[in-house]
């Protein structure tokens, strides 16, 4: 009768712990599920995912959609996000403006004027594109209209922000339009200068359209001066290679260097070419805007939204928004991926 009961008393442990176990997979399966459930309840979906290769599906779950979060500009871009106050930071490009997004405050204008504070009033395209933080959290912009790289020092109230150049000339020469930019571990800066800033009557004062590393200590060089329209800025998750998207047509590449040391680039060669993928776009957008996931994972702007291509340089899939789209950016806990996309303002829920 004692081993009878025994049996039964193990009998029961088992079974529940085997319960507690399938339960503890179920609860993380419905937890992605609920999240995505959420959003769908909260904002309108756009676009779709284009799965090419199974590897997408580890990266971006089957079931997401690309949600809608805001709307209404002329042209977003530039997005960063701030852990700190878990909200994200955009230009507006031609409106001259930097917009502020949360998941509890929503939209809100965070200042203006960005990148045209009245030095240049020709500028086509005015405002500040590119924004990252440095290790100080300070907002750093590419201002095209100013045609330098600052510092957000003060702001006052959202009408009243008060910039720090650092830096605006190279060689005594004004920079063309300074568009993004990405620092290294170190607090180094690389930055792009195309000439999509200068205004109809403007002309590039260097000559040419470079590739620049700031170094901590201030000093200057020009590390690539080959490219024809240099865009988006990156580098790898190991510190080891440098990322440039070019928007030149009829030749679009995805460059990849070898960073020997900060600022010491060889091995210039090409990462990817999405020149076909462009041509059979809708939307039809050059290269742009370039983020990286935790697994090292390339997000690149161009053609019909972001293609994902793997560090191998294999293209995996699309997130396909329909529109031409200028950037994306990760959120700390690399649960969401934004999209600024031309008037739109996109979030897509990732595999963290």
């Amino acid at each position: 009768m004692r081993l009878l009961v025994l049996l039964a008393f193990v009998c029961l442990v088992s079974c529940n712990s085997k319960t507690s176990k399938k339960s503890s997979k179920q609860n993380d399966d419905e937890k992605t599920n609920l999240s995505i459930a959420d959003t769908i309840q909260k904002y309108p979906s756009a676009g779709f995912i284009e799965r090419i290769d199974k590897a997408l599906d580890t990266i971006i779950p089957i079931n997401t959609k690309i949600d809608l979060v805001a709307e209404g500009f002329n042209w977003s871009e530039g997005p960063v996000w701030d852990r700190n106050k878990q909200s994200l930071f955009f230009s507006d490009v031609p409106e001259n403006k930097v917009f502020k997004w949360s998941e509890t405050e929503g939209l809100s204008l965070y200042l203006t004027p960005s990148g045209n504070s009245g030095t240049n009033a020709e500028g086509s395209q005015k405002g500040s594109n590119g924004l990252i933080l440095d290790k100080e959290g300070n907002l750093i912009l590419c201002q095209h209209g100013n045609r330098a790289v600052s510092r957000l020092v003060s702001l006052k109230d959202s009408l009243s922000p008060v910039y720090e150049p650092l830096v605006a000339t190279y060689e005594g020469k004004k920079f063309n339009s300074p568009n993004d930019l990405f620092y290294d571990t170190e607090g180094n800066l690389y930055f792009t200068d195309p000439p999509y800033g200068l205004g109809k009557n403007e002309k590039s004062d260097l000559g040419f359209y470079g590739v620049f590393f700031l170094s901590k200590n201030g000093d200057l060089k020009l590390v690539d001066a080959d490219l024809r329209k240099p865009n988006g800025v990156t580098i790898s998750n190991d510190g080891k290679i440098l990322y440039v998207a070019e928007s030149y047509i009829p030749r679009p590449i995805i460059w990849a260097y070898d960073i020997v040391s900060p600022g010491e680039l060889k091995n210039k060669r090409i990462f990817f070419d999405p020149g076909e993928i462009i041509k059979a776009s809708t939307a039809k957008q050059n290269p742009d805007g370039i983020k990286l996931d935790q697994y090292g994972n390339i997000f690149v702007a161009a053609g019909d939204g972001i293609l994902v291509i793997t560090p191998q340089g294999k293209h995996i899939g699309t997130i396909n928004v329909g529109r031409p789209s200028g950037n994306c950016e990760f959120t700390d806990d690399y649960k969401y991926l934004f999209i600024t996309a031309d008037n739109y303002l996109l979030r897509v829920h990732m595999t963290s």
